[in-house]
């Protein structure tokens, strides 16, 4: 019996792969969602955060290659976005396949990261945490809640940092369509910038508006499974 296609699923700043858990359990038949572990972060907690971008991409990379079957697609969330599309430039440099097609949700393009916005990282705890507020997401009774501010803070921090200091190496763009979805109220992204994700992946680009803000609520974020796998065609 021929395996399943494999959708990647990157977590966006400050979450992990728990985000995307209830995807797992759905549409078995047609394909086997992979949650990606970042370090830092649930059962990867004791191990250190990246120092930057290009090193944990460097790292996933590294460990996911042998996981990866011939057929794939990458579904990015904001940070998952940008580490999607390093991962896979590592990928096609090793002479791997690439995927079918790179799903962006949230994401500027990886040139344009701080479009329109001052950084986030260098910011005081409470104006960095209002920040993180505006986004969506994030809920009210963990922001009443300063111990388990001061807990997270360092793994928001440094996933904002990483991005947000990030320089874009020119190279081949990708090969392959991609669709990316951009929330109506999304304070981070609009379609106009998302548009120029065109310059990193040699096919077609459509852009989608989703409802609600950077951060979606759980049904939206839950809803966006099956578009992907629509979009996709692999079911």
């Amino acid at each position: 019996m021929p395996s399943l296609p494999q959708l990647l699923c990157l977590p966006p700043a400050g979450t992990g792969p728990s985000l995307y858990h209830p995807w797992r359990s759905r549409h078995t038949d047609c394909v086997e969602t992979i949650a990606v572990s970042l370090p830092g972060r649930e059962g990867r907690i004791c191990e250190p955060l990246p120092d930057s971008l290009s090193t944990l991409a460097d790292r996933l990379a590294d460990e996911l290659a042998s996981r990866t079957k011939q057929r794939y697609a990458m579904f990015g969330y904001s940070m998952g976005a940008l580490l999607a599309y390093e991962v896979v430039r590592r990928w096609i440099d090793l002479g791997l396949p690439g995927p079918d097609v790179l799903f962006i949700l949230g994401c500027n393009p990886p040139d344009r990261m701080l479009e329109k916005r001052d950084e986030f990282h260098p910011l005081e705890s409470e104006k960095f945490w209002k920040a993180i507020a505006d986004l969506g997401g994030t809920p009210t009774e963990l922001l009443d809640m300063p111990e388990a501010l001061e807990f997270f803070e360092p793994v928001v921090r440094n996933d904002f940092r990483i991005c947000e200091t990030y320089q874009h190496v020119p190279g081949a763009p990708l090969a392959c369509p991609a669709h990316v979805f951009v929330a109506e109220n999304d304070l981070l992204v609009d379609k106009e910038t998302a548009l120029s994700w065109r310059n990193f992946v040699s096919g077609d680009v459509t852009v989608h508006t989703v409802p609600g803000l950077h951060m979606l609520e759980r049904q939206a974020l839950d809803a966006m499974l099956d578009r992907v796998l629509t979009l996709w065609r692999c079911r």
